[in-house]
């Protein structure tokens, strides 16, 4: 069985041996977490972006990334931490409009990484709030859709044992435990 917690800290330094980023289809981490990540990984996010787009050409042999595909970089800096991995994946789009379709995406983004973070055989995977940034999904949506894929992701996992999904803000975060 798969643990999952929501936790408050800063992703870029949580001791996971795999993080996720919330990332655009094309990989440019130009604001919210993923410039975040793209910074602490390797100090210059424009390295981090033409490192991340060579990998998605290397691994998916084209120049984007659909919901539930994912691409995956080294850590760099982010090592000191015990992070291993940076696995990028894209959520939908929602605009504050939450539908079955968005939550269908959601699901694909979410089981893309675990699927991946289980082949790469990592017992820990953190998670920012894919989507609830500035994709404006519902924190309470997001976070609802995370738990029921982890349960679902769990039943069959055999390496990855702890699923964190890591809010920044103190607001967010106490938003999140209400919605567990």
């Amino acid at each position: 069985m798969v643990e999952f917690e929501v936790v408050k800290g800063d992703i870029t330094r949580f001791p996971a041996e795999a993080i996720v980023n919330a990332a655009n289809r094309y990989l440019e981490h130009g604001g919210g977490v993923a410039y975040a990540i793209a910074k602490a990984a390797a100090g210059d996010p424009g390295e981090y972006i033409r490192i991340s787009k060579e990998a998605m050409r290397e691994q998916l042999g084209k120049d984007h990334i659909e919901h539930g595909e994912v691409v995956v970089t080294p850590a760099m800096r982010l090592e000191k931490h015990g992070i291993r991995y940076v696995i990028h994946t894209v959520g939908p789009y929602c605009g504050g409009i939450w539908d079955e379709d968005k939550k269908e995406k959601l699901r694909k983004a979410i089981l893309g990484a675990l699927k991946k973070a289980e082949e790469l055989g990592v017992k820990t995977i953190a998670f920012p709030a894919v989507s609830a940034g500035i994709y404006g999904c519902p924190l309470e949506k997001v976070v609802e859709t995370f738990k029921e894929v982890v349960k679902e992701f769990g039943k069959e996992a055999r390496s990855v044992e702890k699923v964190f999904l890591v809010l920044y803000s103190e607001k967010d975060y106490e938003r999140a435990l209400r919605a567990v």
